[in-house]
């Protein structure tokens, strides 16, 4: 199985990852952003993407396309800035240090430099107009991005609705505090 990130049509301007791939693409962009977000859509952002979490959602499951990311339709331009900005970090390591493993750079950079890309050329006709909404509605009332945005205090990155992206599997379930 594989997980497919597209951009409205698949063709050109989609990535196609392994699993183990598309694990190491969501580590990279979450620790980056983690360190980078600053307000609430770009946490927004990075939850979203952090919860992408193949370990805990399963397998394969985890594709998207880049119109469906909880964009904040009237700042726009500052988020697709901002995740731009998450990208460049990532690829110049940024929160790597947090990793228990090294990444492969010959596999992940190209495909960075293509998530770059899409999202260089998405305009905010492209968005799905409900998105942020949608997810937003879908929250528990314990969900990180109801209650503040809490980071995880050994991995320093956003928690998620399942807990830390990098927590051991026992601990990941845990609430945050």
């Amino acid at each position: 199985m594989a997980n497919l990130i597209s951009s409205g049509e698949v063709g050109d301007d989609c990535i196609q990852l392994s699993n183990g791939l598309t694990s190491v693409f969501i580590d990279v962009l979450t620790l980056s952003g983690s360190k980078l977000a600053q307000n609430d859509d770009e946490k927004r952002l990075i939850v979203w993407l952090a919860e992408k979490d193949q370990s805990a959602v399963g397998i394969g499951t985890v594709g998207f396309d880049i119109s469906e990311m909880p964009w904040n339709i009237k700042r726009f331009d500052e988020c697709k800035r901002f995740m731009m900005k998450t990208i460049e970090a990532a690829e110049n390591r940024t929160g790597w240090d947090k990793l228990d493993y090294q990444p492969s750079e010959e596999l992940l950079f190209p495909n960075l430099k293509k998530f770059a890309e899409m999202i260089g050329k998405l305009t905010v006709n492209d968005v799905y107009p409900n998105a942020l909404e949608d997810w937003r509605n879908s929250a528990e009332n314990d969900d990180p991005i109801l209650n503040g945005f809490p980071k995880c205090p050994k991995h320093e990155v956003l928690m998620t609705y399942l807990g830390c992206l990098f927590c051991a599997v026992d601990e990941t379930r845990k609430k945050y505090d």
